[in-house]
């Protein structure tokens, strides 16, 4: 399989032929040629054009770089690495700036009066420099000609392995999430399973963070929901509407009530709930909209407050572990709605969470005395949430880095489907979600597989639904369907984040 950067050559003599030929033989993938003819020279471009066709390589021929050659490998090349071979004509800068490794040129210069040597240039400047060894005997005749061709190939291999150099270490395993603390340290946060001062600190801080005026942390994040939802006067029969996206666990607690959830479809761009659908599937039996906040990603809070007063109907929130995410400049927990948390404590191997309730006074106050007593957060995982928190916003910051440098890459290719993010919103990416396209080589099981091959770990969006209700749901069946959850969180380096996204590359477009 094709490896490495994708390449577009961009020349038309012997020695972009020679290129092109070395480049193939070291397994590289070259995406396309641009023909160039050279003035003094002899044209190749033929001959290029032949080898190309037989590896399958897209070629055009140009005289002038023109918008049409520079629309062709923005939009439909998404090349990583352009290389210039004996280029004179002038280049334009898009078409390096617009890749990930930018634009190198290899030119041949005199570094005696008699001796040929060879560069590779980028920015103007030499970053590499080999002088081509010759005798009297060849100095004017054609084998200094082929041995400076053979001192540019040579160059060019030592380039393309420096920048391969940092993926040596491939076989090293990285994991969707790294794990936390020592065994130790969690057997005894564990065992301290009453609450205490450090409960108090804990919801303190947390309400604090989130800028709410009461708040309870409990243990149970299905309990938390079912107690929201007696204190709102939930009946049997009434009807919740909930989103496809939605919890194992707002469900139960749904269910467990006797209440009717409503399952609606989200919305195909940030997979929240679509207002104007939860405008046609509120009736006179609904009691409550159950707001999710997918991957992170705030839900339309605005229209869907403003649906819920207008009908005279309740909104909870199962903000999950969306915490810090804000919406038109205030963060979730905040607004005057029910919203339940989940902030994860350790590996998620362990389970063990916090879960908080914040919102009116009086729900959180019914949440308080009803399960105060036996899933109140004991002192030694509430101990925890105080560290983790401590750490919150680094972590939320290297998530977003990372998310954005997956869609800084990803988006350049309509193989993928990136992260959208409203104008109203900052995500935290609690996940980040890449959806794969009908123009990608393979599907999103696929993918997963090939990943776990290579020692990357990522998931796929599990829903506790039956195919009975994703039939009526048609945007949530196609994000379980073509969704994969890649890792994003706190710890990733740069070398790591390339390796996910050249091991994408390879399998989804190659």
């Amino acid at each position: 399989m094709s490896s490495g950067p994708r390449i577009v050559l961009i020349g038309g003599t012997y020695r972009a032929l020679c290129v092109l030929e070395r480049l193939i033989e070291r397994g590289n993938r070259v995406v396309a040629f641009v023909g160039q003819e050279t003035e003094g020279e002899r044209d190749f471009c033929s001959e290029i054009a032949e080898v190309c066709d037989h590896y399958g390589v897209p070629a055009r021929s140009a005289r002038k770089f023109g918008e049409e050659i520079v629309r062709w490998l923005e939009d439909r090349i998404r090349p990583d690495l352009a290389i210039s071979v004996g280029v004179s004509t002038e280049i334009p800068l898009a078409i390096g700036g617009n890749t990930r490794f930018g634009m190198i040129e290899i030119v041949d210069h005199l570094s005696t009066p008699n001796c040929a040597g060879v560069s590779i240039r980028q920015r103007g400047q030499d970053i590499l420099t080999d002088a081509v060894k010759c005798t009297d005997d060849d100095a004017e005749g054609s084998d200094l000609y082929l041995n400076m061709v053979d001192g540019i190939v040579n160059m060019l291999d030592r380039y393309l392995d420096q920048l391969a150099a940092p993926a040596e270490n491939i076989k090293s395993q990285i994991p969707y999430i790294r794990p936390t603390p020592s065994a130790p340290e969690i057997s005894d946060q564990l065992l301290r399973v009453d609450a205490g001062p450090e409960t108090e600190r804990f919801e303190s801080v947390f309400g604090d963070y989130v800028q709410a005026n009461d708040i309870v942390a409990l243990r149970s994040h299905t309990d938390a929901i079912q107690s929201v939802l007696r204190g709102i006067r939930t009946q049997p029969e009434d009807e919740i509407i909930c989103p496809g996206v939605v919890s194992a666990d707002a469900l139960a607690a749904v269910r467990s009530l006797g209440a009717r959830t409503v399952l609606t479809d989200v919305s195909a761009q940030t997979l929240a709930l679509d207002p104007e659908r939860v405008r046609d599937a509120i009736t006179s039996q609904t009691r409550a909209i159950l707001v999710s906040h997918p991957f992170g990603q705030a839900a339309p809070l605005d229209q869907l407050y403003a649906l819920a007063q207008e009908r005279g109907i309740e909104i909870i929130e199962d903000a999950g572990d969306s915490i810090g995410a804000t919406f038109d400049g205030s963060k979730l927990g905040r607004s005057p709605c029910t919203c339940v948390f989940r902030l994860p404590l350790y590996d998620p191997s362990l389970v063990q969470s916090a879960t908080l309730v914040t919102g009116p006074s009086s729900i959180v106050d019914h949440v308080r005395s009803e399960l105060g007593e036996t899933q109140r957060l004991g002192a030694g995982l509430s101990e925890r949430g105080l560290r983790v928190m401590e750490g919150w916003d680094d972590r939320l910051s290297a998530r977003r880095q990372n998310a954005s440098h997956y869609s800084a890459e990803l988006v350049r290719y309509n193989a993928f489907q990136v992260p959208v993010t409203p104008d109203a919103s900052h995500p935290v990416y609690s996940a980040y979600l890449l959806r794969i396209t009908r123009f990608a080589r393979t599907t999103a099981d696929d993918l997963q597989k090939l990943l776990s091959e290579a020692g990357i770990e990522s998931r796929r969006i599990g829903l506790p639904l039956v195919e009975r209700d994703l039939i009526r749901l048609p945007t949530t069946e196609a994000v379980r369907s073509d969704g994969i959850l890649l890792p994003v969180e706190q710890g990733l380096t740069e070398v790591e984040l390339n390796r996910v996204l050249d091991t994408i590359y390879d399998f989804a477009i190659g």
